[in-house]
């Protein structure tokens, strides 16, 4: 028998202390890599670990540097790889290694793994805690991994805290016998505490009354780490702090009332961003945002932007209040000018809007809005409008994302205040799905739909309010806005209906470039026919992705599957910043 505490802390890996590039310049040159032996750990994860690499067949080429051997970092590849195989329940793992002379300056590395059986968790209890022995529990049967008990610890930890346990500790041990672990984790949950004062520090210009009112708990309320980090969250989202952390001293572990404290770092209050590209739906487009982020004190955001392109013209002037009535609230005040030139309508507004949003959840939000203004600068065209949106956002990146969701649903009511012809009640709906798969790829997904119900005289909605299909961001095989209903002159109307699905596969090649698959549908009717299976067009392509620090930079080739008389060629040509979705 065997026993020995399982620590929790993560494993510290060996890390090399000289990096690619100040090798010895006289080392021999790596061809070669290979691990073998290796069953339930693939070799991908393996080298992924490795600071050791084979040089690449071109290193020939200028400016390539060639991969040579270091001896100190090949040592820590092979005590990082020991490692982690224990770290996954194979104790008894050994890692070998063998290095091969090709040439007096050329050499191969050989990694020979045994993994030894795989230990399990035949038994896993829980001393000193209450209601948690069926969360730890849940680990039997499964590996003696050090990421899977670190996870299930964390779990029961956390939830010790947000009931109020602010000091809760714990602590595993672990006993083998015969590839079988029993583990118990011994409790020290402490006392339940009170926040008794808010201590906050590093503010500048923001005052500590604005800083409190973005908190989401008081002093005198019970303890739960979930308020500090929705404080935390709530925080950034003003938009005006560098850093934000919040804790609670261990000096004061002994005692039931806490003080919380909060420390920030504020950015830079004015900024200007300045841009400028090139898409085939707007042709070149200029853009610019002067920003004020602590306008008047308060946290208060002024900003005023716009944007110029070969068919849309905007300025916006934009005020955003946070913690408005609540910790949660954000009031937005804002006016708009925008000018748009499309074959399908032509329109220019002017008008204004004031919206509160609630960020329910550090995922969710919801939006309500008001709208007013006139199109064409004509009094008679008037109009108002009330909008609420639902939004659940999980993905990883707003830009490029590589796993998450994204759904989100709208509804607007346009033209009952005026009693205007053109009265409609619209209806959105779009979810997008991210998942990473095998070979540095991303699987991307997603159906949008919406639907206008005419409110007025039929055939009243105007052009620019109804739906359109086609272009760079929607069914590729198509130029902006060719999808859909037609005029006599093949010039597109727009529908009241609109269903689109897109399937996407991302694949980074090399660091800064990839490639992507893609496959599109969609439509857009008159009345609801957009939802008919049947009536969906097809497109599929494939594009070339520059993975700029500013974000993606895309080319897509479309190729329309269905036929389309009125659409024109046949191969489209996309080229834009950002992902289609």
């Amino acid at each position: 028998m065997r026993y020995a505490n399982f620590l929790l802390c993560a494993a510290v890996y060996a890390i090399p202390i000289r990096i690619h590039g100040q090798t010895a310049p006289d080392a021999p040159i790596v061809r070669w890599l290979d691990i073998s032996g290796n069953r339930e750990i693939s070799t991908g994860e393996l080298k992924a670990l490795m600071g050791a690499r084979a040089s690449a067949w071109y290193d020939f080429l200028p400016y390539i540097h060639a991969r040579r051997y270091d001896p100190a970092i090949f040592a820590s590849d092979l005590a990082r790889l020991q490692t982690h195989y224990r770290d996954r329940g194979y104790l008894d793992a050994a890692v070998d290694s063998a290095i091969a002379r090709l040439s007096e300056d050329e050499i191969g590395l050989t990694i020979r793994i045994a993994e030894g059986p795989l230990t399990r968790i035949d038994k896993a209890s829980v001393m000193g805690g209450e209601d948690v022995e069926n969360a730890f529990g849940q680990l039997e049967g499964k590996p003696l991994s050090r990421d899977l008990i670190s996870q299930s610890v964390s779990r029961i930890l956390s939830a010790l805290r947000d009931r109020g346990y602010a000091f809760a500790r714990g602590e595993v041990e672990t006993e083998i016998l015969a590839q079988r672990a029993d583990l118990v984790l011994n409790l020290a949950p402490g006392p339940v505490c009170s926040v008794r004062a808010v201590q906050i520090s590093g503010n500048k210009a923001v005052s500590e009354r604005v800083i409190m009112r973005g908190l989401t708990f008081k002093a005198g309320a019970q303890f739960k780490e979930r308020a500090l980090q929705n404080s935390q969250h709530q925080l950034y989202r003003a938009g005006v702090f560098r850093s934000v952390a919040l804790g609670v001293a261990d000096s004061v572990a002994s005692k039931n009332r806490v003080d919380v404290s909060v420390r920030v770092s504020e950015r830079p209050f004015r900024a200007l961003r300045l841009g400028a590209g090139y898409d085939t739906d707007e042709d070149f487009w200029a853009s610019g945002a002067l920003t004020h982020r602590n306008f008047g004190g308060g946290a208060r955001q002024l900003q005023l932007s716009g944007r110029i392109s070969g068919k849309n013209r905007e300025a916006i002037l934009g005020l955003r209040q946070p913690y408005f009535l609540d910790s949660r609230n954000y009031l937005n005040i804002g006016g708009f000018v925008q000018r748009e030139r499309q074959a399908a309508f032509t329109q220019d507004e002017v008008g204004g809007n004031l919206s509160v949003a609630r960020n329910i959840t550090t995922a969710t939000n919801l939006n309500v809005q008001f709208s007013g203004g006139v199109v064409d600068f004509s009094a008679d065209s008037a109009f108002a409008e009330a909008q609420v949106r639902w939004l659940w956002d999980t993905r990883d990146d707003i830009f490029d994302p590589q796993s998450g969701v994204l759904m989100q649903f709208t509804v607007r009511e346009r033209g009952r205040f005026f009693r205007a012809d053109g009265e409609f009640l619209q209806a959105t709906a779009e979810g997008r799905w991210f998942r990473p798969i095998p070979w540095r790829s991303v699987l991307a997904l997603r159906v949008q739909g919406g639907v206008i119900f005419e409110l007025g005289k039929p055939g009243g909605v105007p052009n620019v309010e109804r739906f359109f299909a086609g272009g760079l961001n929607s069914v590729r095989g198509w130029r902006l806005n060719a999808l859909g209903p037609k005029n006599a002159q093949g010039e597109p109307t727009g529908g009241l209906s609109r269903a689109e699905m897109s399937l996407e596969i991302r694949t980074q090649i090399i660091s800064s470039w990839g490639t992507a698959i893609f496959f599109d549908a969609g439509n857009a009717d008159p009345a609801l026919g957009a939802f008919n299976l049947w009536s969906l067009k097809w497109a599929a392509g494939a594009g070339l992705r520059y993975l700029s620090p500013i974000g993606p930079v895309r080319f897509d080739v479309g190729y329309r599957l269905s036929e389309d008389t009125t659409a024109g060629r046949r191969v489209q040509y996309h080229i834009s910043l950002g992902q289609a979705f």
